[in-house]
């Protein structure tokens, strides 16, 4: 039985290995192409999930480990790479005019055509087989016609001779051995497509120009290796590297550039330029505010309406209509409030008009259309507050109160000094979350007010309301003059690092992980 046994293991062992190997080969296969690509953060981070993966399958001592080596693979993959691949990039140009590699940026430079003098105009048809092969049959104006296929010399060829078929009246074979012939209805569908293919071979290169006409065009540039140069073949002008961007002697560029390392230039972009730092030291107090005023009027609010409400006749009932901000979408919640607010089409100006004389100005005013972002906030965030105060209350012993009634408490003296520091005892790790999450609020700044109204004379634009992962946000995506990925991403490290140390601080300062009886 035990040599049945080891026979089955030593079986198993090599179906795995088997099965590994095929898997790995493919994973090595796509690496490789990475690489070859230049995508080498992408192509690093595989490498270590392929060298990890290997040995924890192909290795017995890392036998128990298998039961989760995929989790982590997929864990390194989707979560650790990303932040390194944002560090990664803090360190880059990547940018507008600068998002490919640098072998990316020479191909698609060296796939621009040109016209040289003296290039030839052809009339032409084209022609398709079976596995959706293109061909052209190229009328010069003087000559016999030409048979094109991409990536292949033109070739002379006689209608009626070596697979050709019989020519119509305008010199064109009716059929080719291996294709059909395509009726202008069938082409202009597809003349896109056809214009995009390079017919024959360099330097002879054949593009349809139009419905009639066909061209012969070279490559523009050439890259020279050996020099590091880009040649520009129609003027003969030489473009050398210079920060991600192949530009000549009198300042010519071209696009697109590619993706180079810049060091701490973003870091020292942002921290050095008075113009960036003084509105973003605002936009950071702002930020602190806000996180901050949301958990606490949130937590306040939430447990105001557990202590008014609990114990009381149909509790269950004011329960559920208390917390029905919390089920509905965050999007239709903050759409609702927007259209509240409105100073045309909402409600809430002209009952203010009314009581008051005048309605803030909550889309424009800088102070008001914080106080209005904190107050959409406190609508969605109180009815969590509320359940979870509700339930850590009723964790509370009664005994407690009860004594504290024999001594004499007073009802706010049972409040300030038993259920308020239970309850942050018990709540403070979900209050140090909650203000994590707040810190990082992308959603109620930006479907409120696009972080509006403007802040003015900033050197990027920025917004009143703005916190810096909205501010990131529209640096990186939406200011499409200025889109700058690099530093971006040089912001969002600093930003992570922030966040970082302050969940180690308030960890450390509250003994949030400290172990209690």
């Amino acid at each position: 039985m035990r040599h049945i046994n080891t026979q089955l293991s030593r079986y198993g062992y090599i179906l795995n290995l088997g099965v590994m190997g095929v898997l790995l080969a493919g994973i090595l296969r796509v690496v490789f192409q990475l690489y070859a690509d230049g995508l080498y953060p992408l192509a690093s981070a595989l490498s270590a999930i392929t060298v990890f993966l290997a040995l924890v399958y192909l290795r017995r001592r890392f036998t128990p480990l298998r039961w989760f080596a995929i989790g982590v693979g997929l864990a390194m993959l989707f979560t650790l790479y990303p932040i390194l691949y944002t560090f990664y990039l803090s360190v880059t140009n990547m940018g507008s005019g600068h998002l490919m590699t640098k072998q990316q940026a020479i191909d698609r430079l060296e796939s621009q055509l040109y016209m040289p003098e003296g290039g030839k105009t052809y009339g032409w048809a084209a022609f398709r087989s079976p596995d959706e092969a293109y061909a052209l049959w190229l009328l010069p104006e003087e000559g016999p016609g030409l048979l094109a296929r991409p990536g292949q010399p033109l070739e002379e060829a006689m209608p009626g001779e070596d697979g050709i078929g019989a020519p119509d009246q305008d010199g064109i074979p009716l059929t080719i051995d291996g294709y059909e012939r395509l009726a202008q209805n069938q082409v202009v569908p597809i003349i896109s497509a056809l214009g995009a293919i390079d017919f024959g071979e360099p330097p002879d290169t054949v593009r349809i120009r139009s419905l009639r006409e066909a061209v012969t065009l070279k490559p523009k540039y050439q890259y020279d290796p050996d020099r590091d140069v880009m040649v520009d073949q129609e003027t003969g002008t030489v473009y050398r590297p210079v920060e991600g961007t192949f530009t000549s002697d009198d300042g010519e560029t071209l696009t697109p550039g590619y993706i180079v390392y810049v060091g701490l230039h973003h870091f020292e972009r942002f921290l050095g330029n008075e113009r960036f730092r003084e509105p973003l030291i605002k936009i950071f107090l702002w930020n602190v505010s806000f996180a901050f005023a949301s958990v606490f009027l949130s937590f306040a609010v939430g447990l105001v309406v557990t202590l008014l409400f609990e114990g009381l006749p149909g509790s269950r009932v004011i329960r559920a209509l208390l917390i029905i901000p919390w089920p509905i979408p965050v999007l239709v919640s903050i759409l609702i409030w927007r259209s509240m607010l409105n100073p045309d089409l909402g409600f809430v100006a002209p009952l203010l008009e009314s009581l008051f004389g005048s309605s803030p100005a909550w889309f424009q005013n800088a102070m008001w259309t914080r106080v209005a972002v904190i107050l959409v906030n406190v609508w969605l965030s109180y009815p969590y507050f509320y359940v979870i105060s509700a339930g850590a209350i009723r964790s509370i012993p009664h005994e407690i109160y009860d004594a504290a009634v024999v001594d004499g408490a007073s009802a706010w003296g049972k409040f300030q000094h038993i259920t308020l520091p239970l309850l942050l005892r018990i709540l403070m790790p979900l209050l140090i979350a909650s203000f994590t999450f707040n810190f990082n609020n992308f959603n109620v700044i930006y479907i409120f007010n696009f972080g509006l109204p403007p802040m003015p004379n900033t050197i990027v634009p920025m917004g009143q309301t703005d916190i810096l992962i909205s501010f990131v946000y529209r640096l990186a995506f939406i200011t499409s003059n200025v889109t700058d990925y690099g530093l971006a991403a040089a912001i969002t490290v600093m930003l992570f690092l922030l966040i970082s140390l302050m969940v180690v601080f308030q960890a450390r300062f509250t003994n949030l992980f400290r172990e209690a009886d």
